[in-house]
C-alpha cells in the first residue's frame, strides 16, 4: 500500500516526466511554416514594388487598363481609331520625354499616373496619313454646325475659332475630341469661358 508521502513522490515524478515529453515535443516540430512565411514577405514586396521602365514597346494596357479597354469600344474615338486606321497608344501618345517622365520612379503595385490630355498634341492629330488638313479645310468641314448658337443667335464655327482668335490659342484637339471617355459637345468646353451662354466677348465682364 503506497503511503501519502510516496504518492506524492509518484505524483510529481510523473508531472517530471509529461512536462520532458511535452517539451521534447514542441522542440521537436519543425518551424517551416514561420520561416517561410518570412522569407516569402521580402519576395512578395519586391515583386510589387518591381521597377517600371517605359519604352515606347511597354505594354500599356498592363496598367492602364481603362484607356485600353476604350480602344475596343467602338463608341469611343480610341475605339474608332484603334478599329479603323489600326493605331496604337504610341501612334497619339508621341510625347516620349514627358512619357519617360511620367513613369519615372513607378512601380508595377503602384497607381499609374494620369497624363495630362494635350499629351496628345495637335501637330500630332493633323499629322500626315491622319487628320493632314488645313485650318481652313477643317473649318470648312463644319461651316454647318450649329451645336455652337448662343443665346443671341450667335453661330460659331468650332474649327474656325480654334487657336486663330485671340483667347483660343491654347484650345487643342482633345478639348472636343476625347478618345478614351466619353465625347463632350464643343459647347461644353466653351462654357468653362462664355458661362453666360454668349459668344460675343467683353459682355459679362
Amino acid at each position: 500500500m503506497k503511503t501519502p508521502k510516496n504518492m506524492a513522490k509518484h505524483t510529481i515524478a510523473l508531472a517530471v516526466a509529461m512536462a520532458v515529453i511535452i517539451t521534447v515535443g514542441c522542440s521537436s516540430q519543425p518551424a517551416k511554416s514561420t520561416e517561410s512565411a518570412n522569407d516569402a514577405a521580402p519576395q512578395q514586396a519586391a515583386e510589387e514594388s518591381a521597377q517600371v521602365t517605359w519604352t515606347p514597346d511597354s505594354d500599356c494596357a498592363s496598367c492602364h487598363a481603362n484607356e485600353s479597354a476604350s480602344t475596343t469600344d467602338a463608341s469611343m474615338g480610341a475605339g474608332i481609331h484603334a478599329q479603323s486606321a489600326q493605331t496604337t497608344c504610341t501612334a497619339c501618345h508621341t510625347d516620349e520625354s514627358n512619357l519617360a517622365e511620367a513613369h519615372k520612379n513607378m512601380t508595377s503595385g503602384a497607381t499609374p499616373k494620369k497624363l495630362n490630355k494635350t499629351c496628345v498634341s495637335p501637330e500630332g492629330c493633323k499629322a500626315s496619313g491622319c487628320h493632314d488638313l488645313s485650318n481652313e479645310e477643317m473649318a470648312a468641314l463644319t461651316q454647318e454646325v450649329t451645336e455652337l448658337t448662343d443665346s443671341k443667335g450667335t453661330q460659331v464655327n468650332p474649327h474656325e475659332v480654334m487657336g486663330l482668335t485671340e483667347g483660343h490659342a491654347e484650345i487643342v484637339c482633345t478639348d472636343c475630341h476625347r478618345m478614351h471617355k466619353e465625347n463632350i459637345g464643343p459647347a461644353e468646353t466653351c462654357i468653362s469661358c462664355h458661362h453666360a451662354g454668349v459668344y460675343e466677348c467683353n459682355t459679362c465682364h
